[in-house]
C-alpha cells in the first residue's frame, strides 16, 4: 500500500508501526479505541494516512494533538518525524494510558501525554502556540474558537487537519482564528476524506 502513495518506510518505522498495532489489538479488547476492525482497513486509514501527512511537515518543533484517542495519527507523524516534540491531549484517563504504553514500548523520545478536558482554547494556553497542530474525529474548531487564547500556531507553523470533504470546506470559509486556509490535500485510499492544511495570517 505504501508503494500507492509514493511512500516507502524504514525497518524501524515499521516496527514502531507494528508495536502500535499489536497494542491497538490488545487493549481494543477492553477499551473502544476504533471502529475499524479488518488489518486492511486500519492499515489504510490509520497509518496510511499520517504516512501522506508527514509530507507536509518541514521541519523540527512541537507538534500539538488533541483528542489524541488511539494515538492516530499524532504518532505515526511522530515516528516519521523523529525532530518533532510530540504533546497529545486526551481526555480519557484509559487512552491516555493506552497512549503512554504505545510510548514506551516504542521507545520514543520527545513524547509526553496530557491527560485534559478540554473545553476553550484556553485550556490548552500552556501548550500554545505549537508549530503543528493536528486533530482528527473531533471537532476541535469548536474548541479553538472559543475564548481564543493568543497565536495557536507560531510563525511558520501549519494546522494539518484530518477532515471530510464538507469539513474542509467549512475551515476554507471560516479559518481557525489567527489562521488562514493554505489548501487541501487529496487521501488516496480514503476516499471523501481529506487533509485541510491551514498557516499563520501574514
Amino acid at each position: 500500500m505504501c508503494a500507492t502513495i509514493g511512500r516507502t518506510v524504514s525497518g524501524a518505522e515499521l516496527e514502531a508501526f507494528e508495536t502500535h498495532y499489536r497494542l491497538l489489538q490488545h487493549w481494543g479488547r477492553t477499551i473502544n479505541l476504533t471502529g475499524l476492525r479488518s488489518e486492511e482497513s486500519i492499515v489504510r486509514r490509520h497509518f496510511l494516512e499520517p504516512i501522506v501527512a508527514a509530507e507536509l511537515i518541514s521541519g523540527p518543533g512541537k507538534l500539538l494533538d488533541i483528542g489524541s484517542g488511539n494515538g492516530f495519527p499524532a504518532i505515526p507523524l511522530r515516528v516519521l518525524n523523529p525532530g518533532l516534540d510530540l504533546v497529545m491531549v486526551e481526555a480519557s484517563e484509559r487512552k491516555s494510558g493506552f497512549l503512554r504504553a504505545v510510548v514506551r514500548e516504542t521507545g520514543l523520545s520527545g513524547v509526553r501525554v496530557e491527560t485534559r478536558r478540554l473545553r476553550t482554547a484556553a485550556d490548552l494556553a500552556d501548550l500554545l502556540p505549537c508549530r503543528y497542530l493536528t486533530f482528527r474525529a473531533i471537532r476541535g474548531e469548536a474548541i479553538l474558537k472559543k475564548e481564543p487564547h493568543g497565536p495557536i500556531l507560531e510563525p511558520g507553523g501549519r494546522a494539518i487537519l484530518f477532515v471530510s470533504e464538507g469539513q474542509m470546506r467549512e475551515f476554507e470559509r471560516e479559518p481557525l482564528p489567527g489562521m488562514t486556509f493554505a489548501g487541501s490535500h487529496p487521501l488516496p485510499l480514503s476516499p471523501g476524506s481529506v487533509l485541510a492544511v491551514l498557516e499563520p495570517e501574514a
